[in-house]
């Protein structure tokens, strides 16, 4: 169990890096060719609300996120808002947390594989024909 805490964190601080490695300037730059890319996510049939979506290209470059509102919806961004992610083949992580009286908890409201892109089962391939996204998670 605390293996898979450890394992938690370090998802969501690794996601977090890769996160703001993308922040900051960029005006004036030849940008990579992206896709519009919205879904939505479930757990259980139910959607999943504020969670972390990301979308991580298989040849490495620079990855997507997306957070879902409170019926499940999202929509990524790679460079600017709304943009999409760069096309081809990605493994995709999720993460959400449990909301709590006092906050936001660290317990996650999905199973634990989700959060990382070494053990997460979630693989999309980004093309310009792709309809609305459906993830949909399972135990």
């Amino acid at each position: 169990m605390l293996i898979m805490k450890v394992l938690a964190r370090a998802g969501m601080l690794f996601s977090l890096a890769l996160w703001c490695s993308g922040c900051g300037g960029g005006g004036g730059e030849d940008l990579p060719e992206t896709v519009a890319v919205s879904g939505v996510v479930t757990y259980q049939g139910k959607p999943v609300t504020d969670a972390s979506i990301m979308f991580y290209p298989l040849q490495g470059r620079k990855p997507a996120t997306g957070r879902s509102d409170t019926t499940g919806k999202f929509t990524l961004r790679t460079f600017e808002k709304d943009d999409g992610a760069l096309p081809g083949e990605h493994q995709v992580t999720v993460n959400a947390y449990q909301s709590t009286p006092e906050g936001v908890s660290m317990k996650s409201a999905i199973p634990i594989k989700y959060s990382s892109p070494t053990t997460s089962p979630l693989k999309i391939t980004v093309t310009d024909t792709n309809p609305e996204i459906k993830l949909e998670l399972i135990d």
